[in-house]
């Protein structure tokens, strides 16, 4: 092979790696943030029913496998198996009721995770007493996105509102 021979196939390499390097990248996968939030926020109703419903096995059924629940003044709930447990508990309580609502949520661009404000409800039986005590308050939980295209819950984090001043 000549020297021009050689030239030659050195510019149609340059100009093959030249245009390889030129290709437009992949199109970004399609916003879904939309139908995603929807989703969200019907579980999120589904989720506070079942809670309504004192329903701990489908009120778990909300949560990942390795969801953390951060609860204030208690060890938190690590693990779905343990999330069950604690709620079936709680739930025990006659005066148990929970409710909550979402007041925003958020999905992010990579449409993988999300997350949710809300204000909550939570009645329970206070220990002396063994009458109702309520307590509200406002939380924030991390949603994740599943295999199958379903949202779960990967972190809840509720925290109370600062008791009542007392009366003067």
């Amino acid at each position: 092979m000549n020297r021009s021979h050689c030239r030659i196939w050195i510019l149609v390499a340059a100009a093959l790696v030249t245009a390889a390097c030129a290709q437009q990248p992949p199109a970004p996968p399609p916003d879904t943030r939309a139908a995603d939030e929807a989703a969200i926020r019907a579980a999120v109703k589904d989720w506070s029913a079942s809670a309504q419903a004192k329903d701990a096995a489908k009120f778990a059924s909300f949560y990942t496998d390795d969801a953390v629940l951060l609860l204030e003044d208690a060890p938190d709930m690590k693990g779905k198996a343990a999330l069950r447990e604690g709620i079936a508990g709680m739930m025990q309580d006659p005066n148990f009721a929970l409710s909550f609502e979402a007041t925003g949520v958020e999905v992010a661009r990579s449409g993988d995770l999300a997350y949710e404000e809300g204000t909550y409800s939570l009645t329970m039986s206070d220990p002396k007493t063994k009458k109702p005590a309520t307590e509200t308050g406002a939380y924030v939980v991390i949603w994740k996105k599943q295999a199958d295209g379903s949202w779960k819950v990967h972190r809840d984090v509720p925290v109370s509102d600062p008791p009542a001043a007392p009366a003067k």
